[in-house]
């Protein structure tokens, strides 16, 4: 018996002994505060009484003690049966005749303002009960209203205390627990024992179809219901937990099969049937993006009223499982992001890292072995350098002191990568910083062996060699017709001419003679300078600004035209870049030499921002690019090396005025872009 048990069934004989009285009961007011059931008794022996005054329940404003709540005032009758101040219950009044009651006092249980039952005593004798019995049984009714209350907010607030900590234990086990199968079994069994209800089940929603499968069962159930009750299927919309999933929201009813608010179907009454499902109250699962992913239910054998503050914890208990749920797909989602990047990481050619804030390698790709000979296990715990060679140790150092000076930008360097046999390969490593929480916390990147990149951009060198050099013949072969064949041919025909004159007309031979050897030495200057432009004179070792000294120097010796050099960069390039240049700065300056009729010519050099400018000016007549045809004057050989190297050719020029040709070439962080350019633009064309 419990300790509420033993009070009442104390409270009840003491009231019948105090006031000499065949027999007493007590009646409390149910949860919903509607209506009086029976407590306890003392003195009814009568069986027939017996087992109706069990199952009594009265609604207030009934019978003596549903008066004397109704009115809060201690109610006394001299005979029960005749009495016609109070409303009379058929089933009371079977009671009191079977048990022989005749005088009846019922003083209303009041405690801090609430009433909370009725506690009364009874006689065979009419009119059994004197003034001094009825204040006795007043001050009888407050102290067990006291007691009753006391026990009752113990009770409520060791609730609360097994309410809070429950929760907290199941909180606590979603954080640290990835099983939502025992988490979520620990909500149906915490709802079922929080609630005191006879069953609780937990549904989940079908991904596929609009229908809930039970899923978790609470306790207690045998095996043969539990296995049944796995197999059925709650349609979204039908029954309490189809109702539940489709609006959201938690729903509840007294009395299952009799709730016209509830679209039953006959597999659902024969499911609440087999269950014995009266009184349920259903809460969603609500995920925390708005998903509704299932139910948890609460159910009574009896019919039930379930009041607000527990549809509230049934709905905290739902929220939980909700929460577990969610995790658990997100530690699935987690996990199969980490297999897929562990399997890109181990099947990468390039090498994947980490150090902490001191350098001290935390993570090594299997990539390592592969690259280097080394196993992981051999360099994990030791300081980056370990994996620079001697000479770009230095380097390795610099790019991570920048890191941690400026954590928010990528370093890529160039190292000497040491191998486990011995020797060294070329690496690039790209990297970037770990910031927790604003601090600088180490770093993570990659490592890529640069022989096989070095290997192709050795073949492709070669390969543009080969093409330029074809060009090259192909522009020889141009020029040797435009220019050196020419004057043969003239000199030729001037041959011709002095045989026919050497009879007829000596005098004229000596003219003939001199033009044959100017002739003579216009071929040989021509040939000089192709021979020239065959290989630039110092472009490899020098560099380009020299080169262009070189050519400048030369073309004003051959010819006396004046050619100033202004260069403000000595920044070096791949050589097929620097080579573009110079040949282009030597087309624009032949065609000043054989057009333009200048006086002064300049070659200016400079980076300007992220660019590289090429510019050669002239004096000359310059020309109208209406009357000049497309493609004369080396102007495709121009535009094809501007566009090989990613550059953006520019020529302009007016009438009168000069002309100057341009070369822009964009570069990023010292370095070309290497990215093809857009089309050429040639405002004006000379040769």
């Amino acid at each position: 018996m419990t300790a509420d048990a033993e009070l009442l069934k104390g409270a009840v004989k003491e009231v019948a002994r105090l006031l000499q009285a065949d027999g007493a009961m007590i009646y409390l007011v149910d949860e919903a505060g509607e209506r009086l059931r029976f407590a306890h008794d003392a003195g009814i022996i009568d069986r027939h009484a017996r087992r109706l005054i069990r199952d009594l329940s009265l609604p207030m404003g009934v019978g003596m003690f549903g008066t004397a709540v109704a009115d809060r005032v201690l109610t006394v009758t001299d005979d029960y049966r005749t009495d016609k101040r109070f409303e009379h219950s058929p089933v009371a009044d079977e009671i009191v005749n079977a048990a022989g009651m005749r005088s009846m006092a019922v003083t209303p249980l009041i405690a801090n303002e609430r009433v909370i039952g009725a506690m009364g005593a009874y006689s065979s004798r009419p009119a059994a009960f004197s003034e001094a019995q009825i204040r006795l049984l007043r001050a009888l009714g407050d102290h067990a209203a006291t007691a009753i209350a006391n026990r009752q907010q113990a009770a409520e607030l060791a609730h609360r205390i097994e309410t809070q900590q429950t929760l907290q234990k199941i909180a606590a086990r979603v954080t640290a627990s990835r099983d939502p199968e025992q988490i979520l079994q620990q909500v149906v069994d915490g709802a079922k024992r929080l609630l005191s209800s006879d069953g609780a089940h937990l549904t989940l929603r079908d991904p596929e179809q609009p229908i809930l499968r039970p899923y978790v069962i609470a306790g207690g159930v045998d095996a043969a219901t539990r296995e049944w009750l796995a197999e059925q299927e709650f349609p979204i919309g039908g029954g309490m937990n189809g109702l539940a999933a489709e609006h959201g929201e938690a729903v509840w009813t007294a009395d299952y099969l009799v709730d016209p608010r509830i679209p039953h179907t006959e597999d659902d009454q024969e499911v609440a049937r087999r269950m014995g499902l009266r009184g349920m109250a259903v809460a969603p699962l609500r995920a925390p993006e708005g998903e509704i992913l299932g139910t948890l239910a609460i159910s009574f054998d009896e019919p039930h009223d379930t009041p607000s503050e527990e549809i509230a914890l049934l709905q905290g208990l739902a929220d939980i499982g909700a929460i577990a749920i969610s995790n658990a797909r997100l530690y699935e989602q987690l996990h199969g992001s980490e297999r897929r990047y562990r399997h890109l990481v181990d099947n990468s050619p390039d090498l994947v890292w980490s150090v902490d804030a001191d350098g001290t390698f935390t993570y090594l790709g299997d990539a390592l072995e592969r690259m280097t000979g080394f196993r992981p296990d051999e360099i994990m715990g030791k300081n980056f350098q370990i994996l620079s060679s001697p000479q770009t140790a230095a380097v390795a150092l610099q790019a991570w002191r920048a890191m941690q000076e400026r954590p928010d930008e990528e370093q890529q360097v160039r190292l000497d990568l040491p191998l486990a046999g011995g020797g060294s390969i070329p690496a690039e490593i790209s990297m970037v910083a770990t910031v927790i929480n604003g601090e600088f916390a180490g770093a993570h990147g990659s490592v890529r062996d640069l022989r096989e990149r070095e290997r192709l951009e050795q073949d492709l060198r070669r390969q543009a060699a080969a093409i330029a050099a074809n060009e090259e013949r192909a522009n020889l072969a141009r020029e040797l017709h435009d220019s050196v064949t020419q004057a043969l041919f003239s000199m030729g025909l001037t041959m011709r001419a002095l045989e026919l004159l050497l009879d007829r007309d000596p005098d004229a031979v000596r003219d003939k003679l001199h033009e044959l050897q100017d002739l003579q030495k216009d071929a040989l200057a021509e040939m000089r300078t192709l021979i020239f432009e065959l290989r630039p004179q110092g472009l490899e070792t020098d560099g380009l600004a020299q080169a262009l000294r070189n050519h400048a120097a030369a073309v004003q010796g051959r010819t006396g035209l004046g050619v100033a050099v202004e260069v403000e960069t000595d920044e070096r390039l791949p050589l097929d870049m620097e080579e573009a240049f110079y040949r282009i700065a030597q087309e624009a300056l032949h065609n000043v030499v054989k057009h333009a009729n200048a006086s002064q010519a300049r070659i200016t050099l400079r980076r300007v921002g992220r660019e590289l400018r090429l510019a050669v000016e002239d004096d000359g007549v310059g020309f109208d690019p209406d009357v000049v045809p497309r493609g004369h004057l080396g102007l495709i050989g121009m535009q094809q090396r501007a566009e090989r190297i990613g550059g953006e050719l520019e020529i302009g020029s007016r009438a009168g005025r000069g002309t100057r040709v341009r070369l822009t070439l964009a570069l990023r962080g010292g370095r070309t872009t290497g990215e093809p350019a857009p089309a050429v633009a040639v405002p004006a064309t000379a040769e």
